[in-house]
């Protein structure tokens, strides 16, 4: 049996003041090993008793364990990550949703996950009572900064700052229209609600507006500077899970 890499789950308190700030500083990955950089985002990756947790994060380290690469994981705010990848420094990076505009950016593992983002107010806003993503024009909406909905609602024409304010994470959105800020909020229903559960808020204060019209593909990715040897290994290693659970499936009585 192949020995598990080494690996070490960091959560640091730049963390915390980079998802506060939006700072976009990112460490240096340790000698040895391959930094790997993540969100919070549920179900997919988010923090359970300090450790990084999910879906995603589960099968993003059984496809490391199965390569035999040593990594580092840590998570930061989005804007972070993005920089990181794109300053020559090697690393993965996941749940990167794969768009257009970010194909010939990243080098591309495999498929995590699909995420579809829905419009949400608060329930007591029976002043807003939009019919299509037009008519949201004029209103303050959060969105994560270098996220994919930001891209989606720039290219639909909403102004940076007039209609789109940047919010480090959908908890802080939510606190936000509780506050007055934002009117409206692009989320996932499992973002909605392991959001609420983060603020310990009653989620039936919030009300589903419309779908926002994105669907995601959310990738595991590497950065262009990543060796050609280290993809190589990783996507070896991942065509190995799925060509053994493929496999299970069809002798499964």
């Amino acid at each position: 049996m192949r020995p598990l890499p080494a690996c070490r789950r960091i959560v640091t308190q730049a963390f915390l003041i980079a998802a506060t700030l939006g700072c976009v500083m990112a460490p240096a990955s340790a000698s040895g090993e391959l930094l790997v950089m993540t969100e919070e985002v549920y179900p997919q990756s988010y923090l359970r008793n300090g450790e990084v947790v999910g879906t995603s994060t589960a099968l993003v380290e059984q496809v490391l364990a199965e390569a035999g690469v040593a990594y580092r994981l840590d998570m930061r705010a989005w804007a972070a990550v993005m920089q990181t990848a794109e300053a020559r420094t090697p690393m993965l990076l996941y749940p990167l949703a794969r768009t257009a505009e970010r194909e010939a950016g990243f080098i591309w593992i495999g498929q995590l996950d699909t995420l579809e983002h829905r419009i949400y107010k608060l329930a007591r806003r029976g002043d807003l009572q939009p019919r299509s993503l037009d008519e949201l024009h004029g209103h303050m909406i959060g969105v994560v900064k270098r996220d994919a909905r930001e891209t989606f609602l720039l290219q639909n024409g909403f102004r940076p700052d007039a209609e789109l304010l940047s919010i480090a994470s959908g908890a802080q959105g939510l606190r936000l229209m509780l506050a007055g800020r934002l009117d409206y909020l692009p989320i996932s229903p499992d973002g909605l609600a392991a959001a609420c559960r983060e603020e310990n808020l009653d989620c039936s204060q919030f009300e589903f507006v419309m779908p926002l019209g994105l669907k995601l593909r959310l990738y595991l990715a590497a950065s262009l500077a990543t060796p050609p040897a280290t993809v190589d290994r990783i996507r070896i290693a991942w065509s190995r899970i799925f060509d053994r659970s493929a496999t299970q499936r069809l002798v499964r009585p």
